[in-house]
């Protein structure tokens, strides 16, 4: 069995899980007594908090924070990148919002959540590469793509999902990159013209025959060849559920392909055109 509905680790996962909301409660307390010089990032969050995505787009962002728009099965909301930290070459980022919810990334992918309905603990990977790593495009050269389907790569990851209880999830992810944007990525960053130094990325579970708790989640992810910055990431934390995000405001460097006069439709993004999937 992939879940082991009384492993030991379930009150690890549950005592994590609260801690990680108590660090969110703290902040957004210390943020509130604070006076008017954090009355402008007070307002976003309360933007994120309604979820009204014509806000959330004209909010006036304050250049000292780091904004990243998170959309769940259509709910969207700002959040505030909390803490970042690097260790061992793992940069770790934690993201929040004044309705208690928090994100967590570690190298671009998913790592928790917390405050959602459905939330990911406890996320473990095993010989996982990097998203960015060049094994991916192997036919890439200059940024142009050769003929040819990239290789695939496997590795395992566990989690725990709460409040479901459902520990210890064993699964094998294939990851592969991709030639061009796939069907479901956001409409404006599917443009191979202005879009030609984005590389896109794909996880997704791998089936396990007569085991029914496996589902085949998948991830989709798009990073900017120029800046190495992640531009964009799609999780799915079950078959009905999927997360998505991206930084605003959003910044991709213009590809050589557009004249000077055209570059800055390219950097300047609304971001209620992106179109992302519910």
């Amino acid at each position: 069995m992939f879940f082991n509905f009384y492993s030991p680790t379930l009150s690890n996962s549950l005592q994590r899980l609260r801690n990680l909301l108590l660090g969110v409660s703290c902040t957004l307390l210390l943020i509130g007594c604070v006076g008017d010089k954090q009355s402008l990032i007070w307002d976003t969050f309360k933007v994120g908090i309604f979820g009204n995505d014509q806000l959330i787009d004209n909010a006036v962002l304050n250049p000292a924070y780091r904004y990243l728009r998170v959309d769940l099965n259509g709910r969207s909301a700002l959040m505030v990148l909390g803490y970042e930290s690097m260790k061992a070459g793992i940069v770790t980022q934690t993201w929040y919002s004044s309705n208690k919810e928090l994100v967590q990334f570690e190298n671009g992918r998913l790592f928790a959540t917390g405050g959602l309905d459905l939330n990911w603990v406890d996320v473990a990977l095993i010989d996982a590469p990097d998203i960015r790593s060049p094994e991916l495009f192997p036919n890439a050269s200059n940024g142009l793509y050769k003929p040819g389907r990239n290789p695939k790569f496997y590795f395992f990851r566990t989690r725990t999902v709460m409040p479901q209880y459902l520990a210890n999830i064993h699964e094998a992810v294939v990851i592969q990159g991709l030639n061009e944007a796939p069907e479901d990525a956001p409409e404006l960053l599917r443009d191979r013209v202005s879009r030609a130094n984005l590389r896109w990325v794909q996880e997704t579970v791998v089936l396990q025959p007569n085991n029914p708790s496996v589902h085949p989640l998948r991830a989709i992810y798009a990073y900017d060849t120029k800046t190495n910055a992640m531009v964009f990431g799609r999780q799915c934390l079950s078959q009905t559920s999927c997360l998505s995000w991206f930084a605003v405001p959003v910044s991709v460097t213009p590809s050589n392909n557009l004249q000077a006069g055209a570059v800055g439709k390219v950097d300047s993004v609304n971001v209620s055109t992106l179109g992302v999937p519910p």
